[in-house]
């Protein structure tokens, strides 16, 4: 049976945070995807969007693992996702790797994620030799962009506005709860533009917080001493993927938290604490960052030059691998 490349997209072009929420895949229920369903496909899931991208005959097959997680119809599906197959889905996943398609254009950090999201459908056995091939010519795209143009440049992300934010406000303790990349990348960049302020790191698996808590040298604790390192804090990032909100109400109960950042999705503040305490999500800092990527817009000819000349060679190799095969 004949095969294509598909990707079925949702993302912050068509849904808000609400529904990118119950789209949200994260790292155990990608596996479980994996395991459920057959064929060769891998997840992309970030704050920004859920994708996935399959080698199959039927468009069917990844819009039901994107039905199945959401627990939806498929005409709510439909409206919120966009499919694109063969060329034009070779074209869209590369410009999601050079970070075309991102909310902020140029955001570097996408790579990561995709290199993540590949090697774990990897482990899995979810790829096969196109899908490769597919892979490692936009990442050779991407770093040419990030080595000939400026469209990268600045640091601009949403863990960068956050760190910049609070190094800017009347902040001397903050407290991160999440030791993941965005935790990470938030504790680095606080570091850098406010040396010494006190930041306290919280998370749920207690391996990981030591190590990145003796890396930067910042005060660890375990999820179940949250309210204690919030209490003397004056804000708080949130940057974990749990599936429910793991910051009730009774954590920041009595606290002196002036500022509260809420990066993961699904939002993993209660929403009861967004009703009473001014709360920013990833939509609102992501706006915030669009009015100082003016630079960025003006690199993206260059961007696209490079994109549609690793697609013609990527095209060549298609097309040698048939000739190949037609000689055997």
């Amino acid at each position: 049976m004949n095969q294509r490349f598909f990707v079925a997209s949702l993302s912050y072009k068509r849904s808000d945070l609400n529904h990118r929420s119950r789209f949200a895949f994260n790292h155990d229920e990608c596996a479980v995807a994996y395991k459920n369903h057959g064929g060769h496909f891998f997840i992309l899931s970030t704050c920004n969007r859920t994708e996935v991208y399959g080698f199959t005959a039927n468009e069917s097959n990844i819009r039901n693992i994107l039905l199945e997680k959401a627990n939806c119809t498929a005409d709510e599906l439909q409206s919120l996702i966009y499919v694109k197959e063969g060329d034009d889905a070779i074209l869209h996943f590369f410009r999601v790797a050079a970070g075309l398609d991102s909310q902020i254009p140029g955001d570097y950090e996408i790579i990561s994620q995709i290199k993540s999201a590949f090697t774990l459908a990897k482990e899995h056995s979810k790829t096969n030799g196109f899908m490769e091939k597919v892979f490692n010519y936009a990442l050779h795209a991407s770093k040419e962009i990030k080595n000939s143009t400026s469209f990268s440049d600045g640091t601009i992300s949403v863990s960068y506005s956050v760190a910049s934010q609070l190094a800017k406000a009347e902040v001397k303790r903050v407290t991160v709860l999440g030791a993941g990349e965005t935790g990470e990348l938030v504790i680095k960049y606080l570091q850098k533009l406010r040396p010494g302020m006190q930041i306290n790191l919280v998370n749920r698996d207690k391996t990981k917080l030591y190590l990145i808590a003796g890396e930067y040298d910042v005060l660890p604790f375990p999820i179940a001493m949250l309210s204690e390192a919030i209490f003397d804090s004056d804000a708080l990032v949130v940057t974990t993927n749990a599936a429910t909100p793991l910051v009730d109400p009774e954590h920041v109960e009595g606290s002196s938290l002036k500022l509260l950042f809420d990066l993961s999705v699904p939002r993993n503040i209660h929403p009861s604490i967004y009703e009473k305490m001014n709360v920013m999500d990833v939509d609102i800092v992501s706006k915030e960052i669009n009015v100082t990527i003016e630079n960025r817009l003006r690199e993206i000819p260059k961007v696209e030059a490079i994109i549609f000349e690793h697609i013609r060679e990527f095209k060549d190799w298609t097309l040698r691998r048939a000739l190949f095969n037609a000689e055997k």
